[in-house]
């Protein structure tokens, strides 16, 4: 289980770091993405509103944002970058979330990148899936600098899910 929620963590930590190295090349200079780092960000929308005194940039219409072997795809997204500093502060992804890299994939109504607690939260029919194994619940947070995750339903109708298949052992 330890293991499926490291790879998820990852799989959403490299959606923050595509979103945000695009906008701020300076954001998440992490050693383990030094390579990712030279990669371009590519982003494609049907349109952009860029707010540079708000620090508020929103691509929205069928939004698709790629960087090697990532992708991000939804409705809109909502970029909010700190005015003093240039950082990106919070991050919101709304309306049919996707986002895949290789064999994982995560799904939901809305994610939310937020900097300064460093989690994310993928909120509504939130499904992540790692090979055959997968998670799903109304709420999955994850707390990206403690390498934690909290997964949660809003009632009683509909409960945390996890599908856990277990590895083929080698033969000695």
């Amino acid at each position: 289980m330890r293991g499926f929620i490291k790879n998820s963590k990852i799989l959403i930590f490299e959606l923050i770091f595509l979103i945000a190295s695009g906008l701020n090349s300076q954001a998440f200079n992490v050693k383990q993405y030094a390579k990712t780092n030279r990669l371009p960000v590519h982003i494609t929308a049907n349109k952009l509103e860029a707010f540079d005194k708000k620090g508020l940039y929103i691509f929205s219409g069928n939004v698709v944002v790629k960087r090697g072997d990532t992708t991000l795809k939804a409705d809109k997204i909502k970029v909010y970058k700190s005015l003093k500093s240039g950082d990106i502060s919070k991050i919101v992804c709304i309306g049919h979330v996707v986002i895949t890299k290789q064999d994982k994939k995560a799904v939901a109504n809305r994610a939310t990148y937020f900097a300064a607690e460093d989690k994310v939260v993928l909120e509504g029919n939130a499904h992540v899936y790692s090979n055959k194994n997968s998670i799903s619940s109304d709420m999955i947070v994850y707390y990206l600098d403690r390498d934690y995750a909290v997964s949660q339903s809003d009632n009683n109708s509909k409960r945390v899910e996890v599908i856990i298949y277990p590895s083929k052992k080698e033969k000695k």
